[in-house]
């Protein structure tokens, strides 16, 4: 490969790359914000007190988002309570959700 080419290549990565992380950037104050309404039910620290309703401290992302997504449209989640909750989120809100939650702590106390 010439230097050339090795330098097209590389400058086409970059591109490609620096268009696609901003799209991953979640805001863990704004998801923290967010989620202070959850907080009643799963905990402030994502570690729920309540009977059935799960801990959500270091949940995965991707795991969270997709639950919350599946709650707003209604589909394969249909918990009437997180389905009110999810239905005005947007999606940055849902990834700022899920980044809150993924960055607490799972240790500590478990789900009674």
């Amino acid at each position: 490969m010439t230097l050339t080419k090795w330098w097209a290549v590389t400058a086409a990565a970059f591109t490609i790359t620096s268009a696609v992380v901003p799209a991953y950037a979640a805001d863990i104050a704004a998801g923290r914000k967010r989620a202070e309404v959850c907080m009643a039910c799963h905990g402030e620290q994502g570690k729920s007190q309540i009977p059935g309703v799960p801990n959500l401290a270091g949940q995965d992302r991707d795991y969270v988002a997709s639950a919350l997504k599946a709650y707003r449209a209604g589909t394969e989640r249909t918990n009437p309570t997180m389905a009110e909750m999810a239905k005005p989120l947007s999606d940055a809100d849902i990834d700022n959700l899920a980044a809150f939650w993924n960055s607490l702590s799972p240790a500590a106390t478990a789900q009674k």
